[in-house]
């Protein structure tokens, strides 16, 4: 058998490749934030508007039952 050495070489593509890697996860991160801002304020608006159409259903059925008494009375 022959003795395995391991190299103690560190190639410049090898580098800069770790390098790319490190400076594409800190953008990724840095971009994160604003789109977890953006998440967030669609959360809530959707919650906003959920609301507002359950205000506007009980709004039609209390109108609807108004006018039924009216159009009877």
């Amino acid at each position: 058998m022959w003795p395995i050495t391991r190299r103690s070489h560190v190639s410049p593509e090898s580098v800069a490749a770790v390098e790319d890697a490190e400076k594409s996860l800190k953008n990724a991160q840095a971009g994160a934030v604003p789109a977890e801002a953006r998440l967030t304020e669609s959360r809530r608006v959707t919650e906003q508007l959920k609301a507002h159409n359950r205000a506007n259903a009980y709004s039609d059925l209390i109108e609807g039952i108004v006018l039924g008494r009216l159009s009877n009375g």
